[in-house]
C-alpha cells in the first residue's frame, strides 16, 4: 500500500486528505446561509433587530441539535433610537455572543478560539459578510465534535461586529477579567480567580472567519491596501486566494495555519500577510482585534471584503454571488488546520 501511495505521489496524483476536511458539506454550508435572516442589523429597523434576535436563537438551537451546550454570553450596548429591553438599562440593550467548547483532553486549558460574526449591515443581506463565516463556524462545530484533540477548541459566534466589534470586545474583556486579573492594591488580599487554577486557561491562537466566499479569476479583480515589497510581499491582482492577515509577532502561528490549510485542502490558494510589525487599520476590521490586544496570536481569514467583493455592504451581497466550490475548499482547509493545531488525540478514532 505504501508503495502504491508513493507511486501516486510521483505521478502527481493528489491524495484525498484524511481527517475532518473531507466531511465538510457544501449543502450544509448553503443551508445555514439561507436560514439566517437577511435582515439582522443592530442599527437597522425594528425588523432588523428582531432578525438579529432570531439569528441568536437559530444558532443556539442548531448547536443544541448537534448535542453541544452553547453559552449565551450576554453584554449590553446602546443602540441609538432602538427600543430598550428595560428602561432601567438607560438605553442599553442586552445582546449575546454564542460560545461552545469542544473540550480538550490533557491540555484542555490551552484554548484555540475560532470566531465569526453573524450580524450584518442594514444595506444588505450579508451572504458573504458574514453568513459565510457563520456557516463555516457551525460546520466546524458539527465536524470537529467527533475528532478528539488535546487542546480545547472554542467556537464563538460574535454579535455586533458591524457596529464596532462590540461583541468580541466584550468577550475579550470578560475573558481578561477572569484569566488575567489586575493585581490587587497593596493593602488588599488577592481575590481567587480562574488564573489561580493549577493550569490557568490560555488562548494559544484566535482565528476570525471574516467573509470566505467571494472569488474571481479576472485580471485586476484584487486590490491591496499594502503595496508590493520586493523580496517580501507581492500584492495579488487576482482574487483567487483566501488571505490570512496578521502581524509579524504572530508569524509562526499564521504560517502554521496556512500550511495546515493547504495540506488539508489541495487546490486551495492562500495569501499570507504576516510581515508588518503593527497592523494597519484595514488589517484590524474584524473580531481578531480584541484578541491581538490581549497579545495572543490572532489573525483574520478573509476574502478581503471591499478589496475584492463588489457587493460588499450592498443589497447584492447574496448567495448567488458566492463561489461555493472555493468556499467549501476554504472550510475544508480550516477543518483540517484547526484540528491539527488543537493537537489530535493520539490513537483516537474518528468516524
Amino acid at each position: 500500500m505504501i508503495t502504491f501511495l508513493l507511486s501516486l505521489c510521483a505521478l502527481g496524483v493528489p491524495l484525498e486528505p484524511s481527517g475532518p476536511a473531507p466531511l465538510v458539506s457544501t449543502e450544509r454550508l448553503v443551508e445555514t446561509i439561507r436560514s439566517l435572516p437577511e435582515k439582522r442589523a443592530a442599527l437597522g429597523s425594528p425588523e432588523h433587530r428582531e432578525g438579529l434576535r432570531k439569528a441568536e436563537s437559530l444558532l443556539a438551537d442548531r448547536l443544541r441539535e448537534l448535542g453541544l451546550t452553547p453559552v449565551m454570553h450576554a453584554f449590553t450596548w446602546g443602540s441609538p433610537g432602538a427600543e430598550i429591553d428595560d428602561p432601567a438599562d438607560e438605553g442599553q440593550i442586552t445582546w449575546h455572543n454564542i460560545i461552545i467548547d469542544l473540550p480538550g483532553t490533557d491540555l484542555k486549558h490551552e484554548v484555540l478560539v475560532v470566531g465569526a460574526h453573524f450580524d450584518a449591515v442594514p444595506m444588505g443581506p450579508g451572504a458573504d459578510d458574514n453568513a459565510t463565516g457563520t456557516a463555516a463556524a457551525l460546520e466546524l462545530a458539527r465536524i470537529l465534535r467527533d475528532f478528539p484533540t488535546r487542546r480545547t477548541i472554542r467556537i464563538a459566534f460574535f454579535n455586533l461586529e458591524e457596529v464596532g466589534l462590540v461583541g468580541s470586545t466584550a468577550y475579550a474583556a470578560d475573558w481578561k477579567k477572569a484569566h488575567r486579573p489586575a493585581p490587587p492594591a497593596p493593602d488588599e488580599p488577592p481575590a481567587p480567580t480562574a488564573a489561580d487554577a493549577p493550569n490557568p486557561e490560555t488562548i494559544v491562537g484566535m482565528l476570525s472567519l471574516e467573509m470566505l466566499g467571494y472569488f474571481s479569476d479576472e485580471p485586476n479583480s484584487q486590490k491591496s491596501p499594502i503595496p508590493s515589497q520586493p523580496g517580501v510581499f507581492e500584492a495579488p491582482t487576482v482574487g483567487d486566494s483566501i488571505a490570512l492577515v496578521g502581524i509579524v509577532r504572530d508569524q509562526a502561528f499564521i504560517r502554521e495555519l496556512s500550511l495546515a490549510m493547504l495540506e488539508s485542502a489541495p487546490g486551495l490558494r492562500t495569501t499570507v500577510v504576516d510581515f508588518v510589525p503593527v497592523a494597519l487599520p484595514d488589517m484590524t476590521r474584524s473580531d481578531h482585534r480584541p484578541f491581538m490586544a490581549l497579545r495572543v496570536p490572532a489573525l483574520m481569514v478573509t476574502d478581503t471584503a471591499n478589496f475584492r467583493n463588489p457587493h460588499y455592504h450592498k443589497a447584492t451581497d447574496t448567495l448567488e454571488t458566492l463561489d461555493l466550490t472555493r468556499f467549501t475548499l476554504v472550510v475544508r482547509g480550516l477543518a483540517g488546520a484547526v484540528h491539527q493545531i488543537a493537537l489530535p488525540e493520539p490513537g483516537a478514532k474518528a468516524p
